[in-house]
């Protein structure tokens, strides 16, 4: 082969792999931005919010200042970005215009949060009372109707995806996943567990403090099938909602993608807000660390996160994992019980508040929560906020 038709045919290889590293490892701005709450909906597909379409990466200019911000905040949107890209994000003081079909809309008098205190070391903060506490929606203060800071019993709904997608590269480890979190509830608190998949949503296991019968069904368990998340949550959430606890946690264990469900992400975040639930969502596979490789599983990522933190809970991720198959696993159980230990243990010390907004109603609105303490040197992590809706 002549030399000159091998030097274009390595220049032409070398351009195909360039443009395809740069396909597959550019970040997916744009899933993360239409599942913002805040986000515009007539933006929800334009690029140039990030970067300008026509220019090249390499230019000084191709990122816009909100995508500048982005990255340098490792892909995630904050509440000051929200304030401050005021072109892309709808502001707090005014009405979501075009609420999409899948907002259902509800009447609320009464909103019921609970609330983690941490000192300065970041250790849990028990023992305070009602004046401690200023509780703003909107920045305005509200008068609280109830408060509880005693250690009263849970009702947790772990929910298991036993679904054909990345959590079943390791179902095993996401069996004993459940065990190691089940044992270490308090002898008052009920566990149920749901699993989704193949066959939907199946309450597996229901509602009880004894645990004897719990390591035989999880060894049954199969992987397969699409993955209906959102209906796992709002049928956990329905049942929470009969239960006498006061106090109604789920445990998300999945790796976020949604394939199935005939409920929305927005019908899962209102009925947990309506029935006091927090979620936490474990990602054993750490679907953010692997998301730049993928935009699908950027957008799961940022679904796990969004369900934990506007409910008042957290994102657990295999934070220190090891990979495997195109995937962040953790790499210890023992570091795995240690994070389940630290949960109950926040779980059994929040403090519980109920109040009454005294703000205007208004359809479609976005309302934000804040806690804030007497003492500067303590912090709190509650739910963000809720999307008001009228009947």
């Amino acid at each position: 082969m002549p030399r000159k038709q091998l030097f274009k045919i390595i220049a032409l290889s070398i351009f195909v792999c360039a443009t395809a590293w740069s396909v597959i490892g550019y970040p997916n701005y744009m899933n993360a931005y239409a599942v913002d709450p805040r986000s515009k909906p007539e933006l929800r597909q334009n690029c140039a919010i990030c970067h300008a379409p026509e220019a090249r990466k390499s230019e000084p200019n191709f990122l816009t200042d909100f995508g500048r911000e982005f990255v340098a905040n490792q892909f995630k949107i904050t509440a000051e970005m929200r304030d401050r890209f005021t072109n892309l994000f709808t502001p707090l003081d005014a009405p979501v215009n075009g609420i999409p079909n899948d907002t259902v809309k509800f009447t609320t008098e009464q909103v019921v949060v609970n609330v983690t205190v941490l000192d300065h070391k970041g250790k849990y903060v028990t023992g305070l009372d009602r004046e401690a506490f200023t509780l703003k929606e909107d920045d305005k203060p509200q008068s609280i109707l109830e408060f509880s800071g005693e250690d009263t019993p849970l009702a947790v709904a772990v929910l298991l995806d036993i679904s054909g997608s990345a959590i079943e590269k390791d179902l095993e480890r996401a069996s004993n996943a459940v065990r190691d979190l089940a044992i270490r509830l308090h002898p008052t608190d009920t566990f149920a567990l749901y699993t989704f998949g193949e066959n939907g949503v199946q309450l597996t296991r229901d509602y009880s403090s004894n645990l004897r019968d719990l390591k035989p069904i999880l060894k049954q368990l199969k992987g397969r099938g699409d993955t209906p998340l959102y209906d796992a949550v709002l049928k956990a959430t329905e049942d929470l909602r009969k239960r006498p606890e006061r106090r109604r946690v789920i445990v998300l264990i999945s790796d976020g993608g949604d394939s199935a469900s005939q409920a929305t992400l927005r019908e899962a975040e209102r009925d947990t807000f309506q029935a006091g639930v927090v979620v936490y969502s474990v990602d054993l596979v750490n679907t953010e660390k692997s998301a730049r490789r993928s935009p699908q599983r950027q957008a799961a990522a940022q679904v796990l996160r969004q369900l934990a933190e506007e409910t008042g809970g957290r994102y657990i991720t295999a934070e220190g994992g090891f990979f495997k198959d195109g995937y962040f696993f953790i790499r210890s159980r023992t570091k795995l019980k240690k994070i389940f230990d630290d949960l109950i243990d926040e779980l059994h010390q929040q403090y519980t508040i109920t109040y009454e907004p005294s703000n205007q109603r208004r359809a479609g609105r976005w309302r934000t929560i804040r806690v804030e303490m007497e003492q500067a040197d303590m912090s709190t992590r509650t739910r963000l906020g809720y999307r008001e809706g009228v009947q």
